[in-house]
């Protein structure tokens, strides 16, 4: 199965390559609207200091993680997000009478390439925050080791949501609403410390959309905002565990699904 992806995701880079100034003019552009949208947040963050006890290179940490897990989610799983397509113009039947799980198929098909251009933005944001920290004189060792894991299980959670969203679809048919309010808009929180919402919003974020596991629990520890030192351990069971009830729940609309008969 691994082969096949190889061999599946290659295909895919060398039809994308074939147009070398497209890639590199959407890569540059989406890396330069991210830019765009954290100088606005380092703005607000020079004017007031810090964000509920946050500073600017600590709340660089929370956005870089956020920004490289997103678009690498987007760079790998582009027509996850894209699923409902697959629903209303039928195209899904098409996936499920070929000898290979449907879901490989979708994880191997147009490659968002011009997804590199966030991936740069945000590990350039992570190592001018690290940069900062050092600065302040702030220990930042464990930070540099556990980035990776932050960032793999980042990617992790967004997919597992997407996935789950997307396989609403089997029964509603459009989630481009649904999509707004489980993957954009939680993308946009979890730049921020999620301390900073009310009560009700916290606990989606720590339950049913777990973006804060991604980058805000781990953050408490290893920033010294906390005395829970297990809190970093949780990013990646936590990152298992979205992905596994997500698959399952994938299988089970599958199971559901009726075809368009188009």
């Amino acid at each position: 199965m691994l082969i096949l992806y190889r061999k599946l995701v290659a295909a895919s880079i060398r039809a994308q390559m074939q147009y070398k100034l497209n890639f590199l003019t959407s890569a540059a552009t989406t890396g330069m609207i991210m830019v765009l949208d954290f100088l606005i947040l380092s703005a607000i963050l020079y004017r007031f200091n810090d964000v509920v006890g946050w500073n600017i290179y600590e709340v660089g940490l929370l956005y870089g993680i956020s920004s490289v897990s997103v678009s690498t989610y987007r760079l790998f799983a582009p027509e996850i997000n894209d699923f409902e397509k697959y629903i209303i113009q039928g195209e899904m039947d098409q996936l499920l009478i070929r000898p290979v799980s449907p879901l490989l198929l979708l994880l191997t098909r147009n490659l968002d390439l011009s997804r590199l251009g966030g991936i740069v933005q945000g590990i350039s944001i992570l190592c001018l925050s690290m940069i900062g920290l050092t600065a302040q004189e702030k220990e930042i060792w464990l930070l540099l080791l556990f980035m990776p894991v932050a960032i793999v299980s980042g990617s992790v959670i967004y997919f597992s949501i997407a996935l789950s969203t997307a396989a609403t679809a089997f029964w509603t048919h459009q989630i481009k609403d649904l999509q707004t309010f489980t993957i954009y808009a939680p993308a946009n929180a979890s730049n921020y410390p999620i301390g900073l919402y009310p009560s009700w919003l916290k606990w989606m974020f720590y339950t049913v959309l777990p973006i804060a596991f991604m980058n805000y629990v781990p953050m408490l520890t290893l920033l010294g905002k906390t005395h829970y030192w297990y809190f970093p351990l949780l990013t990646p069971v936590v990152a298992a565990l979205a992905l596994l009830l997500s698959l399952r729940f994938w299988a089970f609309g599958i199971r559901h699904y009726h075809s368009t008969g188009s």
